[in-house]
C-alpha cells in the first residue's frame, strides 16, 4: 500500500517539475553529446603500427580493427590485422584477414607470403598456401629472397626437398647479391638484411635434417 501511494504522487509531481525546467530557460535542459571519431581510416593504421613497434599488441589491435570499421575495404588494415593474429597465434583469425586482404588484392605478394606462414605454423591450408606462393613466385616481382625462402619451407612441409632445396638455394644466391649491393639489390629490392640470410641457412638445416641424404654405396 505504501508503495501505490509513492508511485501517484511522483506522477503528480511530474509536470510541475517540467514546468519549472521550461520556466528556467533551456539552458538548465542536459544537452546530448555526440562524440565522433575525428581520426581516418589511415591514421588509425599508423596509430597502430606505432602501438605495434613498442609491442603493444592489443593497442594495435583496437586501432586495426576501428581503421575498418571505417573503410571494410582498406588493404593495409587487413594485413596488418592479420599480422596482429598471427603474433599471437591465432592462425585461423589471421588467415580470415589475409584472404580477405586477397579478395581486395589477388596475388599480392606480402598478403601471400603472409597467409602462407600462418598455413606454416598451423600445419592448416599448406596446399593452398603452396599453390598460391609459387603463382607470385613465377610473377614479375617473384624473385624475391624472403619469398622463395617462404615458398621453400612450404615446399618442405609438402614432402617435397629436391624443390625446396632449389628455392632455398636461389633465395641464398639472390640474399647475398643483394647484401653485396652498395645502396640496393636486384630489381631495386633493398639489401638483404643478414638476419634473412641467417634464417634462409636454418630453413636449408631443417630440410637436410628431415631428408638426409643418403649415405654412399660402399666402394668395391
Amino acid at each position: 500500500m505504501v508503495e501505490k501511494v509513492r508511485l501517484r504522487s511522483s506522477r503528480r509531481a511530474l509536470p510541475l517539475l517540467l514546468v519549472l525546467l521550461l520556466a528556467g530557460g533551456c539552458s538548465r535542459i542536459p544537452k546530448i553529446i555526440v562524440l565522433s571519431d575525428p581520426l581516418t581510416a589511415a591514421e588509425h593504421v599508423e596509430l597502430g603500427v606505432a602501438y605495434e613497434r613498442k609491442g603493444e599488441l592489443d593497442l594495435a589491435r583496437r586501432e586495426y580493427e576501428r581503421a575498418l570499421l571505417k573503410d571494410r575495404k582498406f588493404y593495409r588494415a587487413r594485413v596488418n590485422l592479420g599480422n596482429i593474429f598471427l603474433a599471437k597465434k591465432e592462425y585461423g583469425r589471421a588467415r580470415e584477414e589475409y584472404l580477405l586482404a586477397l579478395e581486395r588484392r589477388p596475388g599480392d605478394a606480402e598478403a601471400t607470403n603472409n597467409l602462407s606462414w600462418a598455413a606454416i605454423f598451423s600445419g592448416e591450408g599448406t596446399d593452398e598456401a603452396l599453390a598460391r606462393m609459387e603463382s607470385v613466385v613465377s610473377g614479375p616481382r617473384g624473385r624475391r629472397a624472403t619469398l622463395l625462402d617462404t615458398l621453400g619451407v612450404l615446399r618442405m612441409r609438402a614432402n617435397r626437398p629436391g624443390p625446396a632445396e632449389e628455392a632455398f638455394d636461389l633465395a641464398g644466391t639472390l640474399c647475398r647479391q643483394a647484401g653485396a649491393a652498395p645502396r640496393e639489390g636486384v630489381n631495386g629490392d633493398a639489401p638483404c638484411p643478414e638476419e634473412v640470410l641467417r634464417e634462409i641457412e636454418d630453413h636449408r638445416e631443417e630440410l637436410r635434417r628431415r631428408f638426409p641424404s643418403p649415405s654412399p654405396a660402399p666402394a668395391d
